[in-house]
């Protein structure tokens, strides 16, 4: 296929193409291919969707189109703008969500004119993700999460993904196995502590809720004049779930002091003033919907996310990199990294059992501080 005329034949379903300056990839995703069209006074961002990852690719813009939809209805009853909000779907010339061309699926938003960041040790800038993170929980409370399509099934069922991982050691299909000794019999000795959130979520002693799925720091967009957190992106992975999966994983990324492909793994530690700043503008943001339940489970969002990503990193690097798929440079340069990353990650998930009393009375003090323990007393 000629990758450049197929692209020429998306952006014609959107765009008249004489009036397109220039397109270029854009970001540095794992999953989806993104591009940016530039045009003389503004850019698009155009997407091609995964659909070995995805394999509803019209269930996933169905749920983006719902959520953006309501978030923009929502934050205009506020009568706040809502131009930043949110991500905004740009329809084809037909008047569709996403595009066919040569039978893959293709996306496109409007560029939100902010910044990302991949990292930062700034303490105000992770409050803000905090606030950001507790925003779009706060924002989406009263919509009805058994209304989006379950686009990846059991995306963090914990249990699920230690079977997964199992089925594929016994199938060991590209004769990787005997490099992942260790990090299976580090997480086959935790394997009793997987099923706590989904435990919670099927008895109903936890609600269920719309989950981003995917709050790592770059994919939230940050005002490019000050600190100002102004919304989430990447709506993929929105689905139903738990809101302490969403807490987890934005601390599993952004309070680690390295990054998630670091094999030093002495430098993989964890930032406690960041928990605590992130713990802050979450609670703070959350505090008149999360529940006791939620609350007590927050730890193990954190715990038990990190461990299902090595997990995951793990089963792929096994299964021969299909999900976390490699470019070619990678191939050549680090053709293990799927595997590096799980080390990575369990050797967070250490240092998180390390910091266990810490990180709960970081989520501690903090409630005393804006309240909600007080506020539940008098109740």
């Amino acid at each position: 296929m000629n990758y450049k005329r197929q692209l020429n034949d998306v952006i014609k379903e959107y765009f008249n193409p004489s009036k397109v300056v220039d397109v270029k990839p854009y970001g540095g995703g794992l999953i989806n291919s993104t591009f940016i069209v530039e045009f003389p006074d503004t850019s698009y961002i155009l997407q091609k969707v995964n659909e070995y990852v995805f394999q509803s690719p019209i269930g996933v813009m169905y749920n983006i189109s719902l959520i953006t939809n309501y978030i923009r209805k929502k934050v205009i009853y506020e009568g706040k703008n809502y131009r930043n909000a949110t991500l905004t779907l740009i329809q084809t010339i037909d008047g569709e969500n996403f595009a066919i061309c040569d039978g893959e699926y293709w996306r496109c938003y409007t560029c939100i004119d902010g910044i990302t960041y991949n990292s930062t040790s700034d303490a105000e800038v992770f409050y803000e993700a905090g606030r950001a993170v507790g925003e779009f929980q706060l924002l989406l409370d009263g919509f009805h999460p058994k209304l989006l399509s379950d686009n990846i099934k059991n995306f963090h069922n914990t249990p699920y993904r230690y079977e997964m991982l199992i089925n594929s050691i016994k199938a060991n299909t590209c004769n990787r196995l005997k490099e992942c000794y260790n990090e299976i019999l580090f997480i086959a000795k935790r394997k009793d502590q997987l099923d706590i959130i989904t435990k919670a979520l099927d008895s109903g002693s936890i609600p269920k809720r719309v989950v981003h799925n995917d709050t790592k720091l770059n994919n939230i967009m940050f005002s490019k004049h000050d600190n100002h957190a102004m919304c989430l992106i990447d709506l993929d992975t929105v689905m139903k779930g738990s809101l302490v999966y969403d807490y987890g994983d934005a601390l599993r990324v952004g309070a680690s002091t390295a990054k998630e492909d670091e094999v030093d793994l002495s430098k993989v530690t964890i930032n406690l003033t960041l928990v605590k700043a992130f713990t802050k503008g979450f609670l703070e943001t959350t505090k008149d919907i999360i529940t006791l339940n939620e609350i007590n489970l927050l730890y193990h969002g954190y715990y038990i996310i990190t461990l299902e990503l090595g997990m995951r990193f793990l089963t792929d690097y096994i299964d021969g990199d299909k999900y976390f798929a490699l470019t070619k440079d990678l191939k050549k340069t680090r053709p293990k990294i799927n595997l590096e990353r799980a080390q990575n990650q369990l050797k967070l998930v250490m240092e998180i059992e390390n910091n266990y009393h810490s990180i709960k009375q970081i989520i501690d003090d903090t409630l005393i501080e804006i309240g909600y323990e007080r506020k539940n007393q008098n109740e």
